[in-house]
């Protein structure tokens, strides 16, 4: 990965005290062919972030982003490969963190299986130091982004499933008791605080009971 080593080493008191504030970064970094002081791996250094690790492809990704648990995990590479993409959504299903890579060679369709795959930046061609920092923000705020969405959307569904869980077990109510739907409800909400519980775990119980009995008595 060819990066610019014209830094500018002349820093104003602000830009020095944003530097600071990635002292507390930690970066997993891997690189494509894997070399001890690398331009982009120097970049990382001047601008404070703290590289837990440097490897190479050869090494298991999944396994050393959950041994370093690093922040940020940095790829440099000429284009990304499949297997490469495949641990990363891997990685991005059991230990989601901010992922850029850095590649010498542009791909519509490999950018695709990128984004598709959890990667938060995929940035092509030459990159120059000073733009690092930003790109790295953005990733971030990007992956984060992304991760409230996924949780609205897990608590969305979860919302459903509870809902459900509810009308099967006013079903059950409605039918044994012989009673209202307003009233298997009540029943339910009585069941729940008497058991300091939520109205979607004393249905699951219900259910389960309900059925069991349903087939024991077949």
């Amino acid at each position: 990965m060819r990066v610019n080593k014209a830094v500018n080493k002349m820093k104003t008191n602000g830009e020095q005290a944003n530097i600071a504030s990635n002292t507390n970064i930690v970066v997993l970094l891997i690189e494509e062919p894997q070399v001890r002081t690398s331009p982009l791996k120097k970049a990382l250094l001047d601008f404070n972030y703290q590289i837990t690790k440097q490897l190479s492809f050869n090494d298991n990704i999944i396994t050393e982003v959950e041994y370093c648990n690093p922040d940020i995990l940095i790829l440099s590479t000429d284009l990304a490969s499949d297997k490469m993409l495949k641990d990363l959504a891997e990685i991005n299903k059991l230990l989601p963190l901010p992922i850029v890579i850095f590649a010498e060679y542009d791909s519509p369709n490999v950018i695709k299986k990128a984004i598709k795959a959890g990667v938060s930046a995929y940035v092509v061609h030459e990159i120059l130091p000073q733009r690092i920092k930003s790109i790295l923000l953005v990733a971030n705020e990007r992956f984060k982004a992304v991760q409230a969405l996924r949780n609205e959307l897990k608590q969305a569904k979860s919302q459903l499933e509870d809902r459900k869980y509810i009308e099967r077990a006013k079903g059950y109510i409605m039918q044994q008791k012989q009673i209202s739907e307003s009233e298997a409800y009540a029943a339910l909400r009585k069941m729940a605080m008497d058991q300091s519980s939520t109205l979607a775990t004393v249905s699951k119980n219900i259910i389960d009971v309900c059925q069991l009995f349903s087939k024991s008595s077949v």
